[in-house]
């Protein structure tokens, strides 16, 4: 494989490697919906967005969908410093927090579907 060829394979793609979404929240502004269904319609992509705009919600949304086309459990890694304040955005998102490694007060169950 020569240089050329190389930089070819390492081509952004238009192939969707994601699901159709079942599941966009009410709640969500337009710009979160259209992130939150772009990322679900890739399957492969990072969501970069500002402080306060939304991420956590994007996230779940995202997981929920992939949880309900897969019946598999979604693993959400998140940096220590936010990590609690991610559980307390899930909670108000689906009324319970994702059970975490330090957490046995938390219930997981409606994170399943």
């Amino acid at each position: 494989m020569n240089y050329n060829e190389f930089l070819e394979a390492k081509k952004h793609s238009s192939i969707n490697y994601g699901i159709d979404y079942d599941f966009m929240p009410d709640k969500m502004f337009d710009f979160q919906k259209y992130v939150a269904e772009y990322a679900i319609k890739k399957g492969r992509c990072a969501v970069f967005l500002d402080t306060g705009l939304g991420k956590t919600i994007i996230e779940l949304t995202v997981a929920k969908n992939y949880i309900h086309k897969t019946n598999k459990p979604v693993l959400i890694i998140t940096p220590l410093a936010v990590a609690f304040q991610f559980i307390r955005e899930a909670e108000k998102y689906e009324g319970s927090g994702k059970k975490n490694a330090g957490d046995d007060k938390k219930d997981s169950s409606s994170f399943r579907g």
